[in-house]
């Protein structure tokens, strides 16, 4: 899935800013710093599951040929789900 990182950045300060008001979180690191960290693990998320995106369209494009009778969506959400599933990676 394709996000721009002005949407990671809004949903980093959405998450900052309501685990704040709720006293969910109570840090030493300064909001900026909280912000920052949780871009860049949501950024690696979503590029791993571009990766998998990827290769499982590779994969569906060399072997799908062969099944015409199934749907392309279905066989696609298989393949990423099974390609997830063998790296550890969640959904």
């Amino acid at each position: 899935m394709k996000v721009k990182p002005e949407q990671i950045e809004r949903v980093a300060s959405q998450i900052v800013a309501v685990y704040r008001e709720q006293d969910l979180i109570a840090s030493k690191a300064d909001d900026a710093a909280l912000k920052a960290k949780i871009i860049e693990v949501l950024g690696k998320n979503f590029a791993e599951e571009e990766t998998i995106e990827e290769e499982a369209r590779k994969m569906l494009a060399t072997h799908g040929a062969g099944a015409r009778d199934l749907d392309p969506y279905k066989m696609f959400l298989l393949a990423k789900q099974k390609l997830a599933a063998k790296r550890g990676f969640i959904l």
